[in-house]
């Protein structure tokens, strides 16, 4: 990571300038005291150690606590490290809030915010992040801080996980566990609500004697709650959307069947815990959150084929997007509205106090569509908790002609229309992963947004290529769209979800691409996250913000770094390779599908029926030559792992006669093409291994498990080697090698064999 950070800091592009001046153009050159003017009687001490003054980059003194920030270019952790630093080395006797800033773009910008009160030496952090916040507002939020009237992240899992408990006892089905927690959210906006549901009293016996069904003690609470929602949400759904009725959607707290002082104690919970809080202080993605921890303790994730982007990702979206204060933002499969909230956040950070500007990024510019009735009420309710920018979500497929939906009036053409209108520039979204989703999605947002707008889409790494043959999807998107970059995700991406997805962040300019034009192909082996039991994947070790960084320069930048990123046409000639036409050996050799080269079949026989005392081989994913008393092949062939996800790719020679593993390909050379492509079987054995990792990156596909499909690798291309090249190879090294195994397993079985003669 240190040599990675000092390549991309040594870029002439990079300057520390260029971020004190993002600061400066944002609260004004005369707010703030620079490194040069502080007075020494602040007693900043300099970082090195020394005896000397060190001062850091701006400073500003309120009335109860002072302001010192520290910027750097890209090393966010130096900026970090710096301003504790600063903020445990003064003679400021009154509380203190540090910024650290990095960035090199206000669209991009990282801040990291901290605070310590005037009687203690404890550094702590504001959850807000990344956003450059007024001086009135990081007032604001440092008061509440110093109050405690303040919730952490970890509380917040911890709250909601205990809720969730709550829920489940109380028997609030899985499916609505979400929807009730936002619905308590809504209506404690109510003032009314708010003032009264702690005096709610039990049906009364006038109530019950008059009343033909059996009354819950709840019943009058449920009925509060309903209203106080109803009141809060009524109205504001897009006439483009279906019908949708918020006492509807929320018609199954009428059957709630808490006891009446648990359930007052509940909503008091989330009103002191998670209301105040989240209203006053720091506006997160609670929703997003909670969907996601009801949805994993219930297990119902897999079950709803729903793929949560995580945080850090879908932050690292918007910053891709590069959104400017005028955009219309798209998100054509919103789920819990997530992107957009986060756009919004950032459109109305950069409204500042312009309310006029806020009202119209609330109205105006957020559309989303959602067709999943429970996602839709809950990006409603998350847009409606972070300013109300719900008038633009529709309740509805985005797809044009989408046969899912049975629509009377289905109208394409006026919803198309209608959003042509509203001009969106910028499309953020992590589309369902099933069957052709994916390039579906890519197709109908690149047709929504305006020509060099852009698209930033989380879909599964192979999407583009398995529709690169001629009259494939991905030739219509090209001709409408420029590839910029593709940013290989980690696997482990999703694990907190369960999940074991292939996936890749695409970004599109809608202009059309050129075969002579250069693709970005970045490779984010990982995030540095790591697995906490009950907490999920976290970034424990602060690394993820230097990765964001290095990450965003280069992708801005078209750096290429060796291992990391790489420049790549996807064209070469009349041929498409939506992986990229890889030069990374300095190869000079021919490229050619990987069915010119092999035909293959599939393999027969579970990997579990072996035969300890069969006659032939039985070829699995695994290293161990297994036995079967029967036989499918007797020939020279490959056995190739494509449904195996520890040993996906894994190629085994094999020759004579033997029986394969269904979770594998049985590759032997096209007879077709052997006059001109002749192989050497032994030689491709070490040539797919080579490229094993590559492959498995560009091809590796599936949700919970992941594998490659036979026709993806059919299209794949790999290197001709001449004849006489693989030969040789196999004579020079493949059989010297053969040979030391051998001599390898005849000492290890002498070895064994006198250990017990001792024993």
């Amino acid at each position: 990571m240190a040599a990675f950070m000092t390549k991309i800091i040594k870029s002439k592009t990079v300057s520390e300038t260029t971020t004190e001046n993002i600061f400066r153009n944002f609260y004004g050159s005369q707010t703030f005291i620079e490194k040069s003017a502080i007075p020494k009687s602040y007693g900043f001490t300099s970082k090195k150690g020394t005896s000397y003054d060190g001062y850091p980059d701006f400073f500003k003194d309120m009335t109860d606590f002072a302001i010192i920030v520290e910027a750097k270019a890209l090393k966010h952790s130096d900026a970090e490290n710096e301003i504790q630093f600063y903020m445990a080395n003064n003679n400021i006797k009154k509380g203190v809030v540090g910024m650290a800033i990095s960035g090199q773009d206000l669209s991009q910008i990282k801040v990291t915010y901290y605070f310590k009160k005037a009687d203690s030496d404890k550094i702590e952090m504001f959850q807000m992040r990344d956003k450059l916040l007024s001086i009135e507002n990081i007032k604001i939020t440092y008061q509440k801080k110093i109050v405690g009237d303040t919730i952490s992240d970890e509380d917040l899992t911890k709250i909601i996980k205990l809720l969730n408990e709550d829920f489940q006892k109380n028997g609030v089905k899985e499916s609505y566990r979400s929807l009730f927690f936002s619905g308590i959210l809504i209506a404690l906006r109510n003032d009314e609500f708010r003032t009264t549901y702690k005096s709610t009293q039990p049906p009364s016996k006038t109530e019950i004697a008059t009343t033909g069904v059996t009354l819950l003690e709840s019943h009058n609470l449920n009925k509060k709650l309903l209203d106080a929602i109803d009141i809060e949400l009524k109205g504001k759904v897009n006439n483009l959307s279906k019908e949708f009725s918020w006492k509807d959607a929320f018609a199954f707290i009428k059957n709630i069947e808490f006891s009446l002082q648990n359930y007052i104690s509940v909503i008091s919970t989330i009103e002191t815990k998670i209301y105040y809080p989240f209203i006053n202080d720091e506006k997160r993605d609670v929703l997003g959150k909670a969907y996601k921890l009801f949805l994993s303790r219930a297990g119902k994730a897999e079950n709803k084929n729903i793929i949560l982007t995580p945080d850090h990702i879908k932050s690292l979206m918007i910053k891709l997007a590069r959104l400017e204060i005028d955009d219309v933002v798209l998100d054509t499969c919103m789920g819990t509205g997530g992107f957009l909230m986060e756009a919004l956040e950032v459109l109305t950070n950069y409204a500042g106090d312009d309310e006029d500007k806020i009202s119209d990024i609330c109205n105006k510019q957020l559309i989303g569509f959602e067709n999943d009735s429970t996602l839709f009420a809950l990006a409603c309710s998350n847009m409606f908790l972070h300013g109300d920018g719900r008038s633009n979500l529709l309740f509805r497929s985005s797809l044009l002609r989408d046969d899912r939906e049975s629509l009377a009036n289905n109208n394409d053409e006026i919803l198309f229309n209608y959003i042509k209108e509203q001009k969106p520039r910028k499309c953020i979204i992590n589309p369902p992963y099933e069957q052709d989703n994916p390039i579906k999605f890519v197709k109908q947002a690149l047709e929504y947004i305006e020509p060099y707008g852009k698209l930033i889409i989380i879909m599964p790494t192979p999407t583009l290529t398995k529709h690169q043959k001629n009259g494939g999807m991905t030739h219509d998107i090209l001709k409408k769209a420029k590839l910029d970059f593709v940013i290989k995700m980690p696997y482990n991406l999703f694990s907190e979800q369960g999940r074991s997805v292939n996936t890749s962040i695409f970004g599109f300019t809608k202009t059309p691409h050129h075969k002579s034009d250069n693709t970005l192909f970045y490779n984010l082996e990982t995030d540095e996250f790591v697995s906490i039991q009950h907490k999920g994947r976290i970034d424990v070790y602060n690394r993820w913000n230097d990765i964001e960084n290095s990450l965003l320069d280069t992708i801005n930048n078209m750096h290429e770094i060796k291992g990391i990123s790489q420049l790549m046409k996807i064209y070469k000639g009349n041929n498409l390779n939506c992986s990229g036409w890889r030069d990374v050996r300095d190869s000079k050799h021919h490229l050619v599908p990987f069915s010119t080269l092999f035909s293959y079949v599939d393999g027969t026989l579970a990997s579990t029926k072996n035969i300890d005392d069969g006659e032939y081989d039985f070829i699995t994913a695994s290293d161990e030559r297994k036995k079967h008393n029967e036989y499918t092949h007797d020939c020279e062939a490959l056995v190739y792992a494509i449904s195996s996800a520890g040993s996906l790719g894994k190629s085994q020679y094999v020759k004579g006669k033997f029986v394969a593993s269904n979770l594998c390909l049985v590759l032997t050379p096209n007879k077709d093409n052997e006059k001109e492509y002749p192989i050497n079987l032994q030689f491709y054995n070490w040539y797919l291994e080579s490229i094993r990792k590559q492959l498995v990156a560009d091809l590796a596909d599936g949700t919970s498990k992941l594998t490659i499909r036979d026709t993806d690798l059919a299209n794949y291309y790999i290197e001709y080697i001449p004849l006489e090249e693989q030969n040789r190879f196999v004579d020079d090294y493949v059989k010297p090698f053969n040979d030391l195994q051998h001599s390898v397993s005849i000492a290890e079985s002498k070895l064994k064999d006198r250990l017990m003669e001792i024993l």
